[in-house]
């Protein structure tokens, strides 16, 4: 009877040369987060910094996941998903880690290629925009009202940002506590203007929307919410159609920089902080200097503040206003003026 092949594990080139067999599930995330399969405790590995993918034909892939410093096979950084071969050798900050795959030790090390199909359902890295949306003053809600009244006027509020956010191109939505996380996963390059354009419209209908359920809730004094965005890389499904994003630790720190924003624009009384990459994403934009303002704050991380814009949703209304006919075409493919049935001006 013939024994069986030797599992593939990782192995640290440092220390006591600790092994960690890969043979528990197709997917296993390195980074500083306990959450993560392999723990790398240092300044210079990202809480969710990479990961390793086993496919169906039984190849591994090593991918990072937009981490700050960076993932190394073979001396040099990822770029793109890379196969990995028995050998390899991985580097995470200080972390140096080889590859063993015994079983098919006779292929030789990787040159650190990129080897995939299209369909080959592996993360890949694409450009996100991650919208975190918060009630504010959710705390003193909670003691004025009773818990059953509270838990549905919170289901209300999700259900209704869940539907504008779809509305608008979200491909994920994920709820924690008082707060929405949505993700849009940007197409071809050159068109992230007008899906920021539909993001920043999203925002201003949640905003709408939640002001008007004291109403039907009988609340004390309007519903407000605050919101923060950013853009960047990210790891998802390659072969991802629609709602693809399910895992919101793959996002990178991409989830972190947007819940910072949202943080900014509280401590700043405003309503809404966009990233500079999302600013510099949606440019050009001319007629934004007027209602977004520059500021600085500090993401996790990072060694130093970085650029903001904040504004008001007075001030977004009057931006969106600029931008009406590219919101337009945007979301109904028509040029403006539309239809007074258009989804911009719902129920005029």
């Amino acid at each position: 009877m013939a024994e069986p092949s030797p599992a593939p594990f990782l192995k640290f080139e440092e220390g006591d040369g600790r092994e960690i067999p890969l043979i528990s599930g197709n997917v296993w995330k390195i980074g500083r987060g306990e959450q993560n399969a392999i723990v790398l405790i240092h300044d210079q590995v990202s809480r969710n910094h990479a990961m390793i993918q086993q496919l169906d034909d039984g190849e591994f892939y090593l991918i990072d996941m937009d981490s700050r410093n960076g993932s190394f096979l073979n001396g040099q950084r990822l770029t793109a998903p890379a196969a990995l071969r028995d050998g390899d050798r991985l580097s995470f900050g200080k972390s140096r880690l080889c590859f063993r795959n015994p079983a098919r030790a006779a292929t030789g090390p990787s040159s650190g290629a990129p080897a995939l199909g299209p369909d080959a359902g592996l993360f890949q890295q694409a450009t996100v925009s991650v919208l975190v949306v918060d009630i504010r003053g959710f705390a003193e809600l909670r003691q004025q009202l009773e818990p059953e009244v509270l838990s549905k006027l919170l289901n209300t509020w999700y259900a209704e940002a869940d539907r504008i956010m779809r509305h608008y191109g979200s491909t994920a939505e994920k709820h924690v506590g008082d707060a929405v996380i949505a993700v849009w996963t940007h197409g071809a390059k050159g068109q992230e203007q007008m899906e920021i354009l539909r993001i920043l419209r999203a925002v201003d209908e949640i905003a709408r929307v939640t002001a008007g359920l004291d109403q039907a809730f009988i609340l004390e004094a309007p519903l407000r919410i605050g919101a923060g965005v950013h853009t960047g890389l990210a790891t998802v499904a390659s072969n991802a159609s629609g709602r693809a994003v399910s895992d919101f630790t793959t996002l990178g720190d991409g989830v972190n920089a947007a819940l910072a924003l949202e943080s900014s624009a509280k401590e700043l009384e405003t309503d809404l902080a966009l990233g500079a990459s999302t600013m510099d994403y949606g440019s050009p934009w001319p007629a934004a200097v007027p209602y977004f303002r520059p500021s600085e704050t500090t993401l996790e991380g990072r060694d130093a503040p970085v650029k903001t814009w904040h504004t008001s949703f007075t001030n977004l209304r009057q931006f969106l206003a600029e931008h009406r006919e590219d919101l337009v075409k945007a979301t109904t493919g028509r040029t403006y003026p539309a239809d007074k049935r258009s989804p911009l001006h719902p129920g005029r």
